[in-house]
């Protein structure tokens, strides 16, 4: 029989290399010495501040003043002023008005060697001059006011008392349009009316308003302004407008601004890490395909492919490869984020492969099996892949911009904590929910495509290359693993495990990173030795007595490195880390000294940023409990939810253990790992889940839910197992690379989630289930509603016909012998009828300018 569709194995196939290749390489015109980039690499990509180095800041007003929103919003006009002055153009910056806070993350400029990012806070943080200069001359190399400008100081910021931008009709017969409106105080009128009389009467006139040594306009004055209310107008749109009206206003503010929170690292440091990364993420994905092939062959090979596109996929979204996105900064959690997302990423086709092996066992055909295991397996990875969504929404929500869409939907819950400190987690729920949409479009659809496809070709029908049996070999023994009778063994040894973490919480104590508590950590690497008690003296000189210092080893340089960590909660200084570090390098100066990092919290902000996470962890229980209730309401949802989020629990609280054994400080990198363990156990949970709610349609009352629960988990095992293996290996890799070179921050990420995923594993094989039976269980006795489950349990092993074994494992599992004939026929028929017509897979569609009036500012009288 002929079979179309033959092509479209070809034509995904060669998208996908399409796709992997132009990510990985872009592609640009270049036209003489001008390079346009058309579609953006992997070269590209925007690093973080982790990766690239940079500065992580928390901005207050000085002095504990408090500030309006207006007073805000031109403090971060004029860090964004400033920030451009010193060239750096590629930053984030977020105002939090309610705790009057501006949080700014920038990385080093590109090439800079001497950046000083204590000075640069120190710079940010000063209070703003703002003057208005007759004329508009400028140093054509510092850009700075000279001749008649610099001599000629008009006003300065105090004789503004306000400034606002405005659209409305500045005649009676123009039309509406954005201007800026300014107030003056009595003395800046009379100079003002002075100056604008005198210059009006001048060709090209002009009055320049700088800020700092930056000139921030220059309008022209078209005449004499007395009244002390002034407007510039021109061409303005309302952005720029309000710009302008936000700079003029930072010069008249009554405070400083200083910096009570702030983190630094190198781009050394940063470099390091990312090669380590990036050669983790090669092997990782090279393992998986490998066991992917090697387990499931034709359907691995599929997967494989699928895989790649997946994680090209990823990357273009990372580097604004799609023009109709953004780019988006990528830190070290992110990359971990899309290793992770490589490894769970399989999960729905070990699903759909394992699906199709039972079908070929149970004596389908091959197109039938093919079908109806990717029919049977849709399901199970919906379910389990939502769950993943609702924590990567979670962490983009709490921990990321606050105009963000899941932050504004999340805004009930978070609303008193204020914008997010931490840009890492929030990259790691970025590619962590940018993985679970592609898995679908790459690892469902694609994979359907593909392997529908490719069953096509006639040298490719054998059903031994899909999972079925070869010819004459008999069907192996399906694994019956009597879990629910052992459940009480499971339950003493987790009770057993949680009793010892209780143990080693007041024997070894908890320590809190200063991420929470709040404190400072300063690294710095050298080479060779250096005397520790000179150094002590330099330190307590600079930051106060007490300090604490520590050498070790830095891997990747292969020199060595230096700690200092304040004691208590206390901080240090801008000033006083540029005064330590300047002391080191002058007193050591054959050893290189080089900060490498800095991690500097106040308490306050320490505290907050411990409950943000918490409240994050407790939302994201709820929200899991709720979908599980909704989606088995017909099996006991409710019920059912309650145990899983106590396996949930169970698995967090082990997470918790590893910290607490191996003395890592709690930190935001304990919260990424804990609301992915929740994604990915309660992931494993409702693939059992969804295979109870299969067999109780399919068995109805022939079996008690004790025997349901045991015969799914057995079902179930295999892909558990083999997810867990792809899974731990990716973060493996990562763990073995973060070791060699020596990124802490890193392995106290990955470390704990792969011992999570093993214990995620467990707990859904052994307690989730399980322990469903058992509150069933007591339900029943409770409230006399029949026979309990065992009871129920051994009435229907009585009722089983000793009957030979079969080579069939669905026959085996005593599925009804005249249901497996009828889907049967009835998917064979489908398949049939598909074939005699034309088979239409999916596929992909393909998917004003704004008018300025020209024409220089002009300054003139506001009659407002």
């Amino acid at each position: 029989m002929k079979r179309k569709g033959k092509i479209w194995f070809v034509v995904v196939t060669i998208l996908i290399l399409l796709l992997s290749v132009t990510t990985l390489f872009g592609y640009s015109n270049r036209y003489g010495d001008t390079v346009t980039p058309i579609i953006k690499g992997v070269d590209e990509i925007r690093f973080g501040i982790d990766i690239r180095g940079g500065v992580d800041v928390s901005f207050v007003p000085a002095d504990g003043t408090e500030a309006t929103d207006s007073q805000m919003s031109a403090a971060q006009a004029v860090i964004e002023q400033r920030l451009m002055g010193l060239g750096i153009t590629d930053y984030e910056i977020y105002k939090d008005v309610d705790k009057s806070r501006i949080i700014l993350r920038f990385p080093w400029k590109v090439g800079e060697t001497e950046f000083n990012p204590e000075a640069a806070i120190q710079e940010l943080a000063a209070t703003a001059m703002l003057t208005f200069r007759e004329g508009a001359e400028t140093d054509e190399e510092t850009g700075a006011p000279t001749g008649v400008t610099e001599e000629n100081i008009i006003l300065q910021g105090t004789d503004v008392t306000e400034a606002k931008a405005q659209y409305a009709r500045i005649s009676e017969y123009d039309q509406p349009e954005h201007y800026v409106s300014l107030t003056l105080s009595p003395e800046g009128a009379t100079k003002f009316a002075e100056a604008t009389g005198r210059l009006a009467q001048e060709e090209n006139g002009m009055i320049s308003i700088w800020m700092d040594d930056q000139m921030i306009s220059a309008p022209t004055v078209n005449e004499q302004i007395s009244g002390g209310q002034a407007m510039i107008s021109g061409d303005f749109d309302a952005e720029s407008a309000q710009a302008l009206a936000d700079k003029i206003n930072a010069g008249s503010l009554p405070f400083a601004l200083q910096a009570d929170s702030f983190s630094t690292i190198s781009p050394t440091l940063g470099s390091h890490s990312l090669r380590a990364m990036t050669i983790a993420g090669i092997v990782a994905f090279i393992f998986i395909i490998c066991f992917m092939i090697f387990l499931y062959k034709v359907p691995g090979i599929v997967a494989s492919i699928a895989l790649l596109g997946q994680a090209a996929g990823m990357l273009a979204f990372v580097s604004g490869y799609f023009s109709v996105f953004n780019s988006f900064t990528l830190t070290l959690p992110g990359i971990a984020g899309i290793i992770l997302s490589i490894g769970m990423g399989v999960d729905a086709n070990v699903i759909t492969s394992e699906r199709i092996k039972e079908e070929l066992r149970s004596g389908k055909k091959l197109d039938a099996s093919i079908r109806s295991g990717f029919k049977r397996g849709l399901a199970p990875v919906i379910d389990g892949n939502v769950t993943v969504l609702i924590v990567a929404a979670i962490l983009m929500g709490a921990f990321g911009p606050s105009d963000n869409i899941f932050a504004l939907i999340l805004r009930p819950i978070f609303f008193a904590f204020g914008p997010s400190t931490a840009g890492t987690i929030y990259s790691f729920g970025y590619t962590l929910f940018i993985g679970v949409i592609l898995n679908f479009i790459f690892g469902i659809i694609g994979t359907r495509i593909m392997l529908i496809s490719l069953s096509k070709f006639k040298g490719m029908r054998k059903p031994s290359w899909y999972g079925g049996l070869k010819e004459g070999k008999p069907t192996p023994a399906p694994v019956s693993l009597n879990i629910v009778k052992n459940r009480k063994k499971f339950f003493t040894f987790s009770t057993a495990l949680l009793a010892a973490i209780v143990a080693c919480t007041f024997l070894l104590g908890v320590q809190l990173d200063v991420q929470f508590s709040g404190g400072a950590i300063i690294t710095y690497s050298h080479q060779g030795e250096i005397d520790l008690t000179e150094t002590q003296t330099l330190v307590d000189e600079a930051v106060g007595d007490g300090a604490t210092l520590q050498e070790g080893d830095d891997t990747a340089s292969g020199g060595k490195t230096l700690t200092i960590t304040l004691p208590g909660t206390k901080t240090v200084e801008a000033s006083a880390l540029e005064s330590l570090t300047a002391s080191l390098q002058e007193t050591y100066p054959n050893a290189n000294v080089e900060q490498l990092e800095v991690n500097n919290v106040d308490a306050t902000i320490g505290n907050a940023f411990l409950m943000k996470c918490l409240v994050a962890v407790l939302a994201a229980s709820v929200l899991i409990l709720v979908y599980i209730a909704i989606r088995f309401r017909n099996i006991g949802g409710w019920l059912g939810g309650f145990t899983a989020i106590v396996a949930l629990l169970h698995d967090l609280a082990l997470i918790y253990g590893v910290f607490v054994v191996l003395q890592i400080p709690l930190n935001g990198n304990f919260i990424a790992a804990l609301l992915t363990i929740l994604g990915y156990s309660i992931n494993d949970t409702v693939v059992i889940y969804d295979r109870v709610r299969e067999n109780r349609a399919l068995y109805g009352k022939k079996l008690s839910f004790s025997e349901l629960m045991n015969r799914s988990i057995n079902q179930s095992m295999k892909r558990s197992v083999n997810t867990t293996i792809t899974t731990v290996a990716a973060l493996g890799c990562v763990c073995i690379f973060a070791v060699v070179y020596n990124l802490d921050s890193i392995f106290t990420f990955a470390f704990p989630m792969m011992i999570g995923m093993i214990t995620g594993a467990y707990s859904t094989i052994c307690i989730a289930g399980p322990l469903w039976v058992t509150l069933l269980g007591r339900k029943d006795k409770k409230t006399g509603h029949g026979k309990t489950e065992e009871k129920a349990g051994k009435k229907a092993e009585e009722k089983k016909d000793k009957k030979e074994q079969v080579p069939s494992e669905e026959k085996q599992e005593e599925r009804p012998k005249n249901e497996v004939e009828k889907e049967t026929e009835k998917e064979e028929g489908e398949t049939s009828k598909e074939e005699k017509n034309t088979e239409s897979e999916p596929s992909e569609k393909n998917s004003g300018k704004k008018d300025k009036k020209s024409g220089k500012k002009k300054l003139q009288e506001n009659p407002g």
